[in-house]
């Protein structure tokens, strides 16, 4: 047994030390260069590409208006609509319109079976004649003493029944013609030929798509700011390449304490009917407009925390520059404090960039 044990130790002491020879290696390996050292290699050769100088692209500030404005999403709907009765019971004769015609207020929709109505409109206008006429002559024979005073009493109650009666069947004659309340387009026709029409079901629907408004809801930290009056923006994404002005015309004097907003109403019109009630649309409400802003280009600045900076190239060196911002409208940015009208501000290839950097300026362009 001791033979066999000898040349066994002799292996397991030449495995230690194999392994013991593996792990000084990977010590070794783990000390050489490290992320940082090639981000900074990197970096070096990136400046010293160009002769020590980073190329960049900058932009002076410019001047001009900026608008503050509340942002909401929302469908838009017809300001002015109706679901059009019949005011009597009958059976529909006639109809004159079909779904998605314009029509104007008063217009005929459509008439229901009028032969009873019409003979006794007829009936009403002969009674009304004859009694007209006794009661001209009634006036003429008063006058000389030809009548006693109850006969021209008489006669004369006479004619004003009669004209009651025929203005009660002129309106029961009338009523038989169903007529547009509103001017617009009919979206709905609920009736047929021959059906029994009574005073309860709606026969058409009929829609103004000139005048038509959107409610949002804004914010409780935004109310104040929003006012009757005040421009908005819509736009829809059936015509990205359009936009549709409009105007608030009155918002909620409550907030809604379940979701923390209140409703603002947007008008806007719509002359060619080119927008449809039910269409998504997205609002954009100015609430505020600052003139003579110093603007840059959003690509320009910077986020470091919670605060903001730009680097301003002077003498070919580029400095950080902590600035204050204002309104954002689009990719422009107000500039409150940090930067003056005549600093060239790096707005492309800032990025790697520090105060002090040694930089070649390739282009300056317009904002």
């Amino acid at each position: 047994m001791q033979d066999y044990a000898e040349p066994w130790d002799r292996v397991s002491r030449i495995g230690r030390a194999c392994a013991g020879l593996l792990l000084l290696w990977l010590v070794c390996a783990c000390t050489g260069p490290g992320k940082q050292d090639i981000l900074e290699a990197g970096e070096s050769s990136r400046t010293d590409a160009a002769g020590e100088a980073v190329p960049v692209r900058v932009v002076r500030p410019s001047r001009g208006d900026i608008v503050q404005s509340i942002h909401a999403t929302t469908s838009v709907e017809a300001k002015r609509r109706a679901d059009v009765y019949s005011k009597r019971v009958g059976i529909c004769q006639e109809i004159f319109v079909e779904e998605g015609d314009s029509v104007r207020e008063g217009d005929l929709l459509a008439r229901l079976d009028d032969a009873e109505s019409r003979l006794a409109y007829e009936q009403a206008a002969a009674r009304l004649e004859k009694a007209k006429s006794d009661y001209g002559r009634a006036v003429e024979l008063h006058g000389g003493g030809l009548i006693s005073e109850q006969v021209y009493q008489d006669l004369s109650v006479q004619h004003r029944l009669a004209r009651a009666d025929y203005g009660l069947a002129k309106k029961r004659l009338e009523d038989t013609s169903i007529v547009a309340p509103l001017s617009g387009v009919v979206t709905r026709r609920h009736v047929k030929l021959s059906d029994l029409v009574n005073t309860t079901q709606p026969l058409f629907r009929i829609v103004d798509l000139v005048d038509l408004e959107a409610e949002v809801h804004i914010p409780e930290q935004d109310y104040a700011k929003v006012r009757a009056g005040q421009e908005a923006i819509l736009r829809v994404d059936a015509f990205p390449d359009r936009s549709f002005p409009g105007r608030v015309t009155r918002k909620s004097p409550v907030i809604d304490a379940k979701s923390g907003t209140a409703g603002v109403t947007v008008s806007v019109r719509n002359p060619e009917a080119v927008l449809r009630p039910g269409m998504f649309v997205r609002v954009r409400i100015a609430v505020e407009v600052r003139t003579d802003a110093l603007l840059l280009p959003r690509e320009a600045i910077l986020m470091q925390g919670e605060g903001r900076t730009v680097y301003r190239v002077h003498d070919g060196t580029a400095r950080e520059a902590v600035v204050q911002t204002g309104f954002q409208e689009g990719d422009r940015v107000e500039i409150l404090e940090g930067i003056t009208d005549g600093d060239l501000v790096v707005v492309r290839g800032h990025l790697g960039l520090q105060s002090g950097t040694k930089v070649r300026v390739l282009e300056e362009l317009d904002l």
